[in-house]
């Protein structure tokens, strides 16, 4: 799609505000002079409106004031743009019962090219002291003129409710600072039935766009100024130029908050053909919201669905918490005080503290052998349940505590599948997986150390694997965004404690069963087999001590009956053991000498 039709989401919410701006006869808020009363009921009629917004401009055949005290003289008078009065002062002074603007064209140039907006039946309504009760225009056409390939759109029906035109003038035309006051120029937005289409022939629909309470902040530079400026592009790569457009923009983000925004019925039609998308694309969205919390926010998709020949994915809901740009507004900061280090851009990036999904769907179909067969690979259809990662702690845009939580990871198991895992687990004799697991880890700055509170694989008729453990020598250094000093840091690691217990659900038993069988065996027999390997070649290969003895012992009782197995060590060194120590070990034994070891099986 061209430009014009991927910014139409906006320019639908922002459509209809522009409808109110001239309605209350404001360029960048030019008002109409009304009476404080509205005891005449007399109607204002003005042909051919032309009011320059900086780049846009709005065109009228005709506007009628209804219910005001304002003379026709007085009206036309107040919409020159070089009247002497400031917008706020004048708009101040509005009222009128209705304002009807049957047709409003907005003219917006766009690389050589014009993107015209056509809005229909236009009317604010209960207008007192600049402030209007709801506008509402009844539709709008899209289109653009000029040479270049075609694009289009429509919009329903659009309201704006609460409108605070003098408070808009003064966003746009006035400065302010941290310390001013903020100012609510909307108390809700709503568009409905939105299609846009590109040139390419994909589509876009929106069934509904609701929005409330948007709050601006006057900032350094007005609002009006400051978007002139950023629309003209991202400019140069470097030098004052690209560090003012980086302030402009850091301090107009900062200056803006909205209560709450609900997207619903979202579809994308996308038609194959030759170039970058060869096949047909079609997807939807049930429902997106955005949604403030303390010092950040919530966005949540649900029903999204993608089919394309790639396969097909579904998704039930996906929450985005504790979604923050504070660390981006850090960064336009820091990027208008001098160039940026593109190694320091991950400190920059959006905060995120949770990330959620449910009911994840995704079908694969069969690839076809390319140059190797051994690449081609049958149907595969997996999904999860619900996953959620937590994140915490950030160090340069990089958690240091984080947890991950996966529950139902689920796939069939096809008999005579070739994928790798699925192949093995059909031998065994499974027809389905289904995986749950955690991952919970933590970093100790002062002890230079990584946590792992708990790491833990479960599979249905399978077992549970469980890990925890400590790795010593994990200094600020891993964090640094130069991978060479990120990768020796991580060469200083050392580990000084371990603990594994592993609980049988069926997957041992399956094996011993597929192992006695290859083998002529019965399952009894290989299991004594496997336990005696175990009760005299662990202590042989690990020295004999003691420990290896004890070592042996529980993992053969874990053979013979399986039950659950646990194995804990901790370094005897309270530094830990490094990649040194184990590379120049001559034996295994030798470090195991180096460990305190305990091992049960129940």
């Amino acid at each position: 799609m061209t430009r014009f039709s991927t910014t139409g989401v906006a320019r639908a919410a922002l459509g209809v505000l522009a409808c109110a701006t001239l309605s209350a006869a404001l360029p960048a808020g030019l008002p109409l002079l009304a009476g404080p009363a509205l005891a005449q009921d007399a109607t204002v009629a003005l042909d051919e409106v032309v009011l320059p917004l900086g780049p846009v401009t709005l065109k009228a055949p005709k506007l009628e004031l209804r219910g005001t005290a304002l003379s026709r003289d007085e009206a036309r008078a107040i919409l020159d743009p070089a009247g002497p009065a400031p917008w706020r002062t004048r708009l101040e002074r509005l009222s009128a019962r209705e304002i009807v603007i049957p047709v409003l064209r907005v003219e917006q140039p766009s690389g050589g090219r014009v993107q015209v907006a056509v809005y229909h039946d236009v009317a604010a309504r209960d207008v007192a002291a600049g402030r209007i009760g709801i506008v509402e225009a009844g539709g709008a056409t899209l289109t653009v003129e000029g040479p270049g390939p075609d694009a289009a759109g429509a919009y329903g029906r659009l309201s704006v409710r609460e409108i605070d035109l003098p408070g808009l003038a003064r966003l746009f035309t006035e400065a302010g600072g941290p310390d001013a006051v903020p100012v609510r120029v909307y108390g809700g937005v709503t568009a409905e039935d939105i299609a846009l289409t590109g040139p390419d022939g994909a589509a876009f629909r929106i069934a509904r766009i609701d929005a409330r309470d948007l709050t601006g902040r006057p900032t350094a530079t007005p609002w009006g100024d400051a978007a002139r400026v950023l629309a003209e592009g991202p400019g140069p790569a470097e030098g004052p130029e690209r560090a003012r457009r980086a302030a402009l923009a850091a301090d107009l983000i900062d200056g803006i908050s909205v209560g709450g925004l609900e997207i619903s019925g979202l579809t994308l039609a996308a038609p194959g053909g030759p170039g970058a998308r060869p096949a047909p694309v079609q997807a939807s969205l049930a429902r997106l919201t955005y949604a403030p919390e303390a010092g950040s926010g919530q966005v949540r998709a649900e029903g999204l669905a993608v089919d394309a020949p790639a396969g097909r994915f579904a998704l039930k809901g996906l929450t985005l918490s504790g979604l923050s740009l504070k660390p981006v507004l850090e960064g336009l900061r820091r990027a208008a005080a001098g160039p940026l280090d593109r190694a320091d851009l991950r400190r920059y990036a959006p905060a995120l503290g949770r990330i959620a999904l449910e009911n994840l769907d995704v079908d694969l179909p069969a690839q076809a052998p390319g140059p190797d067969p051994l690449a081609a690979s049958g149907p595969l259809r997996f999904a999860v349940r619900s996953s959620a990662l937590d994140m915490s702690e950030p160090r340069d845009g990089v958690p240091t505590a984080s947890r991950l939580a996966v529950d139902g990871f689920t796939c069939a198991v096809a008999p005579g599948t070739t994928a790798p895992v699925l192949a093995d687990l059909a031998g065994l004799g499974y027809t389905a997986l289904d995986l749950s697991g955690l991952i919970d880890a933590r970093w100790n700055e002062a002890a230079r150390e990584v946590t792992l509170r708990e790491v833990t694989l479960s599979g249905k008729d399978m077992g549970t694997a469980r890990i925890t453990g400590t790795i010593g020598g994990i200094g600020k250094e891993v964090f640094d965004p130069e991978p060479m000093i990120s990768s020796l840091a991580l060469l200083g690691a050392s580990a000084k404690s371990l603990a594994l217990t592993l609980e049988n659900g069926g997957l041992f038993q399956r094996f011993v069963d597929q192992q006695a069988k290859a083998q002529s065996l019965k399952p009894e027999e290989l299991q004594r087999e496997y336990g005696t390997a175990a009760l005299l070649g662990i202590p042989a290969v690990l020295g004999n001590s003691p420990a290896a003895k004890a070592l042996g012992q529980a993992v053969s009782r874990f053979v013979v009956k399986p039950g659950r197995l646990s194995v804990s060590a901790a370094a005897k060194d309270p530094a830990g053991l490094g990649l040194v120590d184990f590379s120049t070990a001559p034996s295994p034994g030798k470090i195991f000498d180096r460990l305190t070891v305990t091992a049960t099986a129940e």
